[in-house]
């Protein structure tokens, strides 16, 4: 993680977010406490986009095939085949291909059992991937409702209790020890106290890890309900 202001400009990025009061915050982005009807989450979502990093798509099968097919074991084969072909048939009086024969058998077979097997282990850890997608509480229609992580969006009312995951940057407005732990971020092992508004001058602030009144994606709560 850097750290300096010169790498990471702190203010540009929380600055006025950190710095807010609970209330002007609340005006400032029209946020209400009793948070987003699904109609209005769902427009959110609509304009700004769901709450994920975007992924690289996932390989095409031809794709796995040719990673197979010139995988280091059947690059040393073809090689081989190709000094066969110079010497057993090319210099050869009498033309013998059973050598080269026998490697063709070695690397389609090497070539076939690599593939299905990465090409479905693959596929099975995508599925996976896809049934233990976290989820997270809401407040939506004035109820705390679970729903996944991608869907949180902005103006949302985040609950968080002990071992939740942080869904998204989240600014503190109402906070009970609660402590999150930050070493995913930091590298910081020990848990740090978060509450609703900051406690150091803005000027002073070396890292987000600072801005105690900010909660960032991927952290977890340690502490109780807040």
């Amino acid at each position: 993680m850097q750290n300096s202001k010169e790498e990471v400009n702190v203010e540009k990025m929380y600055g006025m977010q950190s710095s807010l009061s609970k209330e002007e915050f609340l005006k400032k982005f029209s946020i209400k406490e009793s948070g987003l009807t699904k109609q209005e989450a769902q427009n959110r979502i609509n304009q700004y986009g769901l709450n994920e990093v975007k992924q690289a798509k996932p390989k095409k099968w031809y794709r796995y095939f040719f990673e197979s097919l010139f995988s280091p074991f059947n690059s040393i084969l073809l090689g081989i085949a190709c000094i066969l072909f110079y010497t057993d048939v090319y210099l050869a009086k009498v033309p013998s291909y059973a050598n080269i024969i026998v490697i063709a058998i070695l690397v389609i077979s090497s070539t076939l059992l690599e593939f299905f097997e990465v090409y479905h282990s693959n596929k099975a850890a995508q599925k996976l991937k896809e049934l233990v997608a976290t989820t997270t509480t809401v407040i939506r229609n004035k109820k705390e409702v679970q729903v996944p992580i991608n869907e949180v969006t902005l103006g949302d009312i985040v609950v968080l209790s002990a071992g939740s995951l942080i869904p998204a940057d989240l600014r503190v407005l109402e906070s009970k020890d609660l402590y999150v732990g930050q070493s995913s971020l930091t590298g910081e092992s020990e848990a740090v106290k978060k509450s609703v508004d900051l406690d150091i001058k803005l000027d002073e602030v070396d890292s987000i890890s600072d801005l105690n009144n900010i909660c960032f994606m991927g952290t977890n709560v340690i502490s109780r309900k807040c």
